[in-house]
């Protein structure tokens, strides 16, 4: 019977097949760019953009672009799942445990709201998108830092690139935030709309700053996720071949 181990010292298990953590860590981060990428440039091509800048989640649109936004990003939330629980099988005898576990819970709840998000577009189901978006960008961050945090002695360059990636990610996430913020409050008060209600032409001003903190925040992420693989190949021997084997 085939079964899913999580914890076996090679990498993650499954039947008679493990997949190495190096190859998981970069599978975690090339999904999600090259689904982004490709819905984005989908976008654009096929004529469904509203204006430019426009959010990534606006590529979640009704036809192929759609498809390809909902099912690399539902990828991407398993691979992200595994990431932040093998992280803590593999560090979490010599990491900070209790940095690292919350650390940890975070990595989950952002990866499982990924998940939601995948289906939630943000035409059909904007509250559930808008809540979805804040618990992945918000999670996403706070379990790399906490990650970081709770290893002892990480990898120069992981941490190198770690830091810088946090560092933008920072930066972004809080112009994106208080920019949009701004944009909704006043057009709320002059529309005399809910937020919600609010079409995103009237918002257009505000998100020709937020579109492009949003990219670099998504960037910044990933660069996050992929300054682990240092880490994990100073780990252990299992990293020569970063295949799949059987």
């Amino acid at each position: 019977m085939a079964r899913l181990d999580i914890k076996n010292p090679e990498g993650i298990r499954f039947s008679s097949y493990v997949l190495q953590d190096a190859h998981l860590v970069k599978l975690g981060w090339m999904v999600p760019l090259f689904t982004v990428l490709g819905a984005v440039s989908l976008h654009l091509l096929l004529g469904n953009h509203r204006d430019i800048p426009f959010f990534i989640s606006e590529s979640d649109y009704p036809g192929i672009e759609g498809f390809v936004f909902t099912a690399g990003l539902f990828v991407s939330s398993v691979f992200q799942f595994l990431i932040a629980l093998r992280l803590y099988f593999l560090f979490k005898e010599k990491a900070r445990p209790r940095v690292l576990l919350i650390g940890t819970i975070l990595g989950v709840a952002s990866s499982t709201h990924l998940s939601v998000l995948a289906f939630a577009d943000m035409y059909q189901y904007l509250s559930i998108h808008v809540y979805t978006s804040i618990i992945v960008f918000h999670g996403g961050f706070a379990w790399a830092f906490l990650a970081h945090l709770s290893l002892p002695n990480p990898n120069p360059i992981g941490r190198n690139l770690r830091l810088a990636s946090l560092t933008l990610a920072l930066v972004s996430l809080a112009v994106m935030t208080t920019t949009l913020a701004r944009g909704i409050d006043e057009q709320s008060t002059k529309l005399g709309l809910a937020p919600d209600n609010i079409p995103l032409d009237q918002l257009q001003p505000w998100i020709d700053v937020a579109a492009p903190a949003e990219f670099i925040l998504f960037f910044s992420l990933l660069g996050c996720l992929a300054s682990f693989s240092w880490d994990i190949l100073g780990h252990a021997n299992q990293f020569e071949d970063p295949s799949i084997e059987s």
